[in-house]
């Protein structure tokens, strides 16, 4: 057997260890940790109306910085009416308004007839439906809304409806497919600009709300939102950002986070607040922070939302409407069903806003429901908005003006006193964004295994990074090297797995005196994490997708967990007596290679670094609509542009030798030497002249 195919983990750590559930399980743990800290809080801040007001402010303030604020003006709506539908008792006016500059929003209003007084208002956010405010379900709640007199305003959200972001007349559909995936697509790009995509769903409710204030029919004083899933999630931060609203009621969507991480399922972008696990920010706080004007939360029995988690969060909204002596304004229904605005949660809702808002019962009828075919409800002509509309400006497109808002000037290095002052600056502030532990606990190896086969000796070798986090590893090596000799730290994405095609590079290394160490960073090779739900392991809203998501909540990132397994593998080689410490190297690929950029730019004790087909740019990535989804969350830290790019962490790396193969953009592409120029040595020369000429650094090959 060959020396590269000896060189692979077997299940277990060679049956040392059980990890493939660790990763997820110090996720939950961290998460854990910050439950018992949020419960405490919130006894304090529930003791008295004064310190809930002061708690509901941190709480709001929060969760504005975490998705990057709201636009701070409001546009002309310049609302357009594309049609009318004549029904007995109400009318369906199809209206367009923009929510910003040329950033459309589609909706259906409904009208009741024979009402002579401005009447109640609902704003009716959608769920994840491919029709959204066509879908036959939400028709019925609208429809009956107005049976029973209330103005409703159903809307699109983006990535549905008329308003898919990616639309292509050539295919009739999302190049990135409806819903979901479209949120989580540009979700991606704006975790990177230090935002969230769920502002522009915000936005996009906020702005429905000044349209409802325009209509005649409408009492602006009565005001209502509600919605079922990602309709619920919407209600819920409008809830907490929109003050206009009288009643709402979120529906199939309030649960509790302690009980949903357990469940392994994802949520995709909107529904994930960076920092939100962190700082406390849970399901319960958007019923609790509405307190005292009437909230109705809608369940269903045998949901996906657990529950559990939902019958906490309506114990914890009692008590904050208690501080108000309303407890009869928050209420709970639950429908035994599985998930869905079904009847039951439909009537209950309506009886919720007749009560508070009409001050009267509903009348529920069995006439039956006249459901339109969604194409009938189509306000467009074409059907999407950006078939009517191609200049239309998209979340891509808003996202890239955010970013340029947000992100730093460059500043100018021409000498070795203001580059140490920028590294140390540049240092401080990357230390900050991955958020490491400031506890590094003492290296235990383990070397399991040493053998000669073919000339080379391999060891395999795992401890622990932190508790409950091994790390596996591979150290390979000429037989017969004495003595203290430099070392390459080899990162690959299959980890140790992936030994067996660097075999050239490793026998080169290893024939010209290196010792050659393959770590496997957390959830990679021999430390391999298991699959937690139904879908593809690296997919979007796989396995990894959800644990990354789960780290933004917890204010961190796996790419900042893996940068410090890095550091912590650099301790290991610094722990052994034949490693020269002055002679070690790092080589890693594809997405390895950003955490290998910047565990190096951290880490003096990399005195050089080979990196090949990385990333060429975060700002590229955000700049390119169809981007490659080689690169997903995985290689994301949140808010990263906010303080730099990729290029401006090299002058931290002056005076170390590096090599920049291969670099990669935005669609995966060996970047081209005119992207090369915008991102790196237009930047270089410009802005830190001081650094070596890149001609000979960055390279391109076949």
């Amino acid at each position: 057997m060959k020396i590269f195919e000896k060189t692979v983990f077997k299940p277990f750590v060679d049956g040392y260890y059980d990890v493939e559930d660790q990763l997820p399980e110090y996720t939950r743990h961290m998460a854990e940790e910050k439950f018992r800290a949020e419960e405490a809080r919130k006894l304090e801040a529930f003791k008295s109306k004064d310190s809930f007001l002061e708690y509901r402010r941190r709480i709001r303030r929060l969760f504005l910085e975490a998705i990057g604020g709201l636009p701070e003006e409001k546009c002309p709506l310049k609302p357009e009416s594309t049609g009318i539908i004549e029904k007995e008792k109400y009318r369906i006016e199809k209206i367009t308004y923009q929510s910003l500059p040329d950033f459309y929003v589609t909706t259906l209003l409904y009208v009741p007839k024979g009402f002579s007084k401005p009447m109640p208002a609902v704003l009716f956010l959608c769920g994840h439906t491919e029709e959204a405010k066509a879908a036959s379900i939400y028709q019925r709640v609208c429809i009956d809304l107005a049976r029973n007199g209330f103005v409703v305003l159903a809307i699109d959200p983006p990535g549905q409806g008329e308003l898919l972001q990616y639309w292509d007349s050539k295919i009739s559909g999302s190049r990135v497919q409806w819903g979901i995936r479209e949120h989580s697509y540009e979700g991606l790009q704006c975790t990177l600009a230090g935002s969230n995509v769920a502002r522009y769903f915000i936005w996009n409710g906020i702005r429905g709300v000044d349209y409802l204030c325009t209509r005649s029919e409408v009492d602006p004083d009565r005001l209502a939102a509600t919605g079922n899933s990602g309709g619920g999630t919407q209600t819920a931060y409008m809830m907490l950002m929109e003050d206009r609203l009288k009643a709402a009621a979120p529906c199939c969507y309030i649960t509790s986070r302690e009980a949903y991480i357990k469940t392994g399922q994802p949520h995709d972008a909107e529904q994930n607040i960076f920092g939100a696990i962190k700082n406390g920010i849970n399901y319960d706080d958007y019923v609790c922070l509405f307190a005292p004007k009437p909230a109705l939360i809608g369940a269903a029995a045998y949901d996906f939302f657990c529950i559990e988690g939902t019958l906490q969060s309506f114990k914890r909204a009692k008590m904050a409407y208690r501080l108000f002596d309303k407890e009869e304004n928050v209420a709970l229904t639950i429908g035994e069903h599985t998930h869905g605005f079904r009847d039951p949660i439909r009537r209950a809702v309506i009886r919720w806003f007749s009560k508070h808002l009409r001050g009267e019962e509903p009348r529920f009828t069995d006439e039956p429901f006249e459901i339109e075919k969604p194409s009938s409800l189509n306000v467009t002509r074409s059907g999407q908005l950006l078939g009517d509309k191609p200049n239309a400006k998209t979340i891509f497109d808003l996202n890239n003006e955010y970013l340029k808002s947000v992100k730093p000037p460059r500043t100018r290095i021409e000498d070795e006193d203001a580059l140490r002052l920028y590294a140390a600056n540049l240092r401080e502030r990357l230390d900050r964004l991955l958020a490491f532990s400031p506890e590094r606990i003492k290296i235990m190896p383990r070397v399991i295994r040493e053998e000669e086969v073919d000339g080379l000796t391999y060891e395999k070798i795992f401890f622990f990074s932190e508790p409950g986090i091994t790390l596996t590893s591979i150290m390979l090596y000429r037989s017969g090297l004495k003595g203290k000799s430099p070392a390459v730290l080899m990162l690959l994405e299959d980890g140790t797995n992936g030994i067996p095609k660097e075999e050239d590079t490793i026998r080169r290394l290893a024939e010209d005196g290196y010792r050659v160490f393959v770590l496997d960073v957390r959830g990679v090779g021999g430390v391999r994490t298991r699959a937690i739900n139904n879908r593809m392991l690296h997919a979007q809203h796989g396995t990894f997708f959800k644990l990354c998501y789960d780290s933004f909540m917890l204010g961190t990132s796996l790419l900042a967990m893996r940068v410090y397994d890095v550091t912590r593998g650099l301790d290991y080689l610094n722990s052994r007596e034949d490693v020269d410490p002055d002679g070690i190297a790092l080589y890693a690929r594809r997405k390895m290679a950003i955490c290998g950029y910047l565990a190096s730019v951290l880490d003096e004790r990399i005195r050089s670094m080979h990196l090949e087909d990385m990333l060429i740019s975060y700002e590229n990535l955000v700049a390119t609509k169809l981007y490659n989804e080689l690169w997903n969350e995985e290689v994301v830290i949140h808010g990263f542009l906010k303080n730099f790019d990729l290029v401006d962490l090299l002058p931290a790396m002056h005076g170390r030798d590096y090599r920049l193969v291969n670099l990669r953009d935005g669609r995966g592409r060996i970047a081209s030497r005119r992207c090369i120029e915008r991102y790196w040595t237009s930047i270089v020369k410009d802005h830190y002249p001081i650094i070596d000429d890149l001609t000979e650094r960055i390279s391109r090959k076949p």
